[in-house]
């Protein structure tokens, strides 16, 4: 048991400490340290360029993902067997959430008396959904500058290899 509250209440520096000395002992001449030292860095860089990749990939996969939801909403819109209900649900949806949330604003900056004050926080919190979806509806029909940056970002990184 004395090991392991050496361990956790301070023995894990000493471990550190006896474990450089154990490496300065080993690694005696400049060249080996040099020689260390570079392949540590060298582990270091490898490590980095991995990481990098795995941001890659992952947003490869996110953007693929983004393009095969297009590719389908394209898919339902020019199919001539789609429902005008299938054709239109994603405008519909779009366009009453804009509604309700425009509508949920005006009431509460314009017409606050008319709101009660024990809802106010509820009808406060829908509204703050409600702007999120909001905003995820812009960016899907309008765009989002943050995925144009990732995504220029990424054919730069691309381009590169």
């Amino acid at each position: 048991m004395g090991f392991l509250q050496n361990l956790f209440s301070g023995g894990a520096n000493t471990l550190v400490d006896s474990v450089g000395k154990v490496l300065d002992n080993v690694v005696t001449t400049k060249e080996e340290k040099m020689q260390l030292e570079n392949e540590i860095r060298k582990s270091e860089m490898q490590f980095q360029l991995d990481l990098k990749k795995l941001s890659n990939e992952e947003q490869q996969m996110i953007l693929g993902d983004i393009s095969s939801a297009r590719q389908r909403e394209a898919q339902v819109q020019t199919s001539e067997h789609a429902t005008k209900l299938a054709k239109n649900v994603s405008p519909y949806l779009a366009l009453g959430t804009t509604f309700i949330t425009l509508t949920l604003f005006f009431v509460l900056i314009f017409r606050p008396g008319n709101v009660p004050q024990e809802s106010k926080e509820i009808i406060l919190y829908i509204l703050g959904v409600l702007s999120a979806i909001l905003t995820q509806i812009y960016s899907y029909y309008f765009g989002s500058s943050a995925g144009s940056a990732a995504k220029s970002q990424t054919i730069a990184s691309i381009k590169e290899r």
